[in-house]
C-alpha cells in the first residue's frame, strides 16, 4: 500500500545559462521492475502449491541475517539454500548457496563514487562448471524524488537499461530495454505507465510494441486488498485473473485468485506465536475438478 503523496514547497535549482524551479514529492520514483509490485506480490505472495517448504530466519547481534530454506516437492526431490547477508567497511555483502552447487556472492555500495549511486557485482560459480555468471548493476537516484535508473551488464555481453520518471505528483513513465553485443541486437523493449493514489495504483505497459498488460491494485480498506490483471499479444491470446487478500485479525489472513481458466488460488496464512507462521495454499482446476491436477502446499516460516 503506497503512502500519501503530497507535495513539497517548490525550491529553486540553477543550471549553467537555465534557470529553473523543481517540485519536489515525498514519494519518488520506484525502479521500474516495482511499478506493479504491489499487484504482483498479491498474486504470486503465499501461493506455494505441491510442495512443502520450511523457513528460518535469524538475525545476529552484530546485524548478519541468515535464511535457510528445505523445500520437498510433490515428486520427492529435496532442495535448499542457505543465505546471509552482512556489512563490512560500507560494503553490503550476500552470500547465497544451494544444493544444486550454486554459490552467488554479491557485493554492493551505496553512495561510494557518486551521491544517490549503487553499485552492484553480483558472481554466480559452481565448483562444476567454474564462473558461471558475471553481473555489474549500476542504480542512480538522479534528482532522486524525480528519477530512478538502473543499468546492469552480464558476462554473456547482455546490456539491460530501465529507468523511470516522475510525471507530476501521482504519474509515473517507465522504460526498460535489452541489447545483446555479442549478436549486435535489441532485446526485449518494455514501456509502462503508474498512476499512484495511496489506496489505488493502476499500470499498463507494453512489450516489444506487441504484448499489452494492465493491472490494478487497490485497498479500499485496512483489511482488504484487490488486484487484477489482463494481458494481450498479437497472436489474440488474451489473459484476465482476479485476487483478493483478506485480514482475518491481526495475526492471520486469507487469499484467493481466479483465471479466466478456472484455475483457482487460495492460501491461509497465520502466526501461531511470536516468530512461527504457517501458510497452506492449494490450486485448484476450477476447469476439470474431476482430474489429479490440484496441488497443495505447506510453508512453516521460524523466524528469531
Amino acid at each position: 500500500r503506497h503512502p500519501r503523496i503530497a507535495r513539497k514547497p517548490v525550491k529553486a535549482c540553477v543550471f549553467p545559462f537555465i534557470k529553473f524551479s523543481l517540485v519536489t514529492y515525498t514519494m519518488p520514483p520506484p525502479k521500474f521492475a516495482d511499478l506493479s509490485k504491489s499487484v504482483n506480490d498479491l498474486f504470486n505472495d503465499d501461493f506455494g502449491y505441491n510442495a512443502t517448504k520450511l523457513v528460518l530466519k535469524s538475525k545476529a547481534a552484530n546485524g548478519t541475517t541468515l535464511k535457510v530454506e528445505g523445500v520437498k516437492s510433490a515428486k520427492g526431490n529435496v532442495d535448499g539454500s542457505l543465505e546471509t547477508k552482512f556489512s563490512h567497511s560500507g560494503v553490503a555483502v550476500k552470500e547465497k548457496w544451494s544444493t544444486n552447487s550454486d554459490i552467488l556472492s554479491e557485493f554492493a555500495f551505496d553512495n561510494k563514487y557518486l551521491p544517490g549511486s549503487k553499485v552492484t557485482a553480483e558472481v554466480l560459480f559452481n565448483p562444476n562448471k567454474g564462473l558461471d555468471g558475471l553481473k555489474l548493476k549500476v542504480k542512480n537516484d538522479f534528482e532522486k524524488d524525480h528519477v530512478n535508473s538502473s543499468l546492469s551488464v552480464n558476462n554473456s555481453g547482455l546490456v539491460s537499461a530501465a529507468s523511470v520518471f516522475s510525471l507530476g505528483s501521482k504519474y509515473f513513465f517507465g522504460a526498460s530495454t535489452d541489447y545483446d553485443t555479442s549478436k549486435s541486437a535489441l532485446g526485449n523493449t518494455k514501456f509502462a505507465v503508474s498512476y499512484v493514489e495511496s489506496d489505488l495504483t493502476v499500470t499498463s505497459s507494453i512489450t516489444n510494441g506487441s504484448d499489452v498488460e494492465g493491472t490494478i491494485f487497490h485497498v479500499p480498506n485496512k483489511s482488504v486488498a484487490a488486484g487484477l490483471k489482463f494481458t494481450w499479444n498479437q497472436s489474440n491470446n488474451t489473459g484476465f485473473e482476479v485476487a483478493g487478500k483478506y485480514k482475518l485479525d491481526g495475526s492471520s489472513f486469507v487469499k484467493a485468485k481466479i483465471s479466466k481458466e478456472l484455475n483457482i488460488g487460495l492460501s491461509y496464512t497465520s502466526s501461531l506465536t511470536a516468530g512461527v507462521s504457517l501458510t497452506l495454499a492449494a490450486l485448484v482446476k476450477g476447469g476439470d475438478l474431476q482430474s489429479d491436477a490440484h496441488q497443495f502446499g505447506l510453508t512453516l516460516t521460524l523466524e528469531q
